[in-house]
């Protein structure tokens, strides 16, 4: 049983209030708890963060030595990694052939290339001196934005904390961080590797708890920026509340990628990627392609393919090397998803592939069978609305246009692929995708904190990773210098004619 706690201005808070259980998806068995807290405890890690922020040393450290700091914090996390594998499989029910590689391998990549950005916070930027009406001289500062509040989701704890940490941290921000109830053990395994290398304290702080934790922190007038990764339907309620004190908002939320597929694609390549794509990880990815849009020509022979490559997928629990996709991540989870599968059927979709629980698995695990659905309409729900669980919905298109249109025709903008065997006409297709990120024959490729990531429409505010996601962690100071002392060349007589 793991007991969490609080973690704030350098130390371990427990807390007296209620508790809320954590449980092991592969099985549904307890095995800890966190703290559920309230606007205290938020006021609390706020106040340390601030103080951290505007006394503590560390937004006046170069980002050259901050920089070390994370690969510092990469240092201490891996030197557990087994540990911390274990863990984040417990804890998100990603299976072990996953986990090494996204749960815990990629964080420690994330924070190592994001040190190796600090060159891009250490000078600033000049412009040419100026020769009228005076003599001097533009630069431009980047500076932090202060107290950064980041919203961290079930799905990849620690990888996407590092998202938010990691760049915060390496402009000279401080950060307060709320995992989600369901798998905060990533987070708190952030927190105790800041502890490990002597992270100044209130620098980086963890709250634990749910809407009243969630809602306070976001309202909370300490906070400058509010960093959120998860529905489009909570991170509309985070924007509007941030509103209120005009706090800046990087805003990643939902998905209904498609998986486009040109008339002369490789079959057995876009089946297997797109089947990756939206079962991986229980199909709980937020750019996972779960539409599949096929030509009228080869529509047959891709179900066809599509039923027996998904019946051949092994579903069990996440600690067993045979398992190619787990648990969900909870009860209710599970339930919302068969939920949607009837929905689905009743609007007219066909079950071509699972629709079921899975036999053969622990009976207190939230599992979903790999559920494959064919024959749906547009305005069929699961084609329309994010499921976050291991459904994939394969839509016909007349020609490519058609394709291009029913791509395109959604609220949201995250991610899409196009399969092709003629590479050219796939990029000039991916041109016309409105979304943030296309891939061409290929699917969940990143080059870790290096690629930009940007919904469209309702998909997200801001950017994440890359340079332009560490510049939103930034403010720009606009700083002249004068340069000469002659009154004659300035404007000031504009108001003072009776000057001499």
């Amino acid at each position: 049983m793991l007991n969490y706690r609080n973690f704030i201005d350098g130390d371990w808070r427990a807390s007296a209030g209620p508790t809320v259980a954590v449980d092991d998806p592969s099985t549904g068995e307890v095995i800890g708890s966190i703290p559920d807290s309230g606007a205290a405890e938020v006021d609390s890690a706020v106040t340390a963060a601030r103080r951290a922020f505007t006394e503590g040393p560390w937004a006046r450290m170069t980002p050259g030595d901050r920089a070390q700091i994370l690969r510092d914090l990469a240092a201490s996390l891996e030197s557990r990694f087994d540990e911390l594998v274990d863990g984040l499989v417990a804890d998100t029910g990603c299976s072990i052939r996953m986990c090494p590689m996204l749960q815990a391998g990629a964080p420690l990549a994330n924070l190592r290339d994001f040190a190796e950005m600090a060159p891009l916070l250490e000078k600033p930027v000049s412009y040419p001196i100026q020769s009228a009406p005076g003599f001097g001289q533009w630069e431009l500062h980047r500076e932090p934005v202060g107290v950064v509040a980041g919203f961290i989701p079930y799905n990849f704890p620690l990888f996407i904390a590092v998202w938010k940490a990691a760049p915060a941290l390496l402009a000279g921000n401080t950060v307060v961080l709320k995992p989600s109830p369901l798998t905060p053990y990533g987070v708190e395994a952030f927190a105790a590797a800041a502890k490990e290398i002597g992270l100044p304290d209130g620098v980086v702080n963890v709250v634990h708890g749910d809407r009243e934790a969630g809602t306070s922190l976001v309202d909370h007038p300490g906070v400058d920026l509010v960093t959120f990764t998860g529905s489009t339907a909570v991170g509309k309620q985070v924007m509007s509340s941030a509103a209120r004190t005009a706090k800046e908002v990087i805003l990643e939320m939902g998905g209904k990628s498609p998986a486009l597929v040109l008339p002369d694609a490789n079959a057995e390549l876009a089946v297997r990627g797109t089947l990756f794509s939206s079962m991986m990880h229980g199909g709980q990815a937020c750019v996972a392609t779960t539409r599949m849009l096929v030509p009228d020509s080869r529509y047959d022979e891709f179900l066809d393919l599509l039923e027996r490559r998904a019946n051949e997928l092994v579903v069990g629990p996440a600690a067993d090397y045979a398992t190619d996709v787990g648990p969900v991540v909870s009860q209710a989870q599970r339930e919302k998803i068969e939920k949607y599968v009837s929905a689905a059927v009743e609007g007219g979709a066909r079950v071509i592939a699972g629709g079921d629980r899975p036999a053969g698995v622990p009976e207190g695990g939230h599992y979903v069978s790999p559920t494959v659905l064919a024959d749906l309409g547009e305005d069929n729900v699961a084609a329309r609305e994010e499921i976050f669980g291991p459904v994939l919905s394969v839509l016909r298109y007349s020609d490519v246009d058609d394709g291009v249109r029913m791509a395109n025709d959604t609220e949201y903008g995250l991610a899409s692929a196009v399969w092709s065997s003629d590479v050219e006409r796939a990029r000039g297709v991916a041109a016309r995708l409105q979304s943030g990120l296309t891939w061409i024959n290929d699917v969940a490729q990143a080059d870790v904190a290096r690629t930009p990531f940007a919904g469209k429409k309702q998909s997200g505010v801001g950017t994440e990773l890359g340079p332009d996601g560490l510049f939103g962690y930034t403010k720009v100071k606009s700083l002249y210098t004068a340069l000469d002392e002659n009154l004659d060349a300035r404007a000031y007589g504009a108001v003072g004619s009776g000057w001499e």
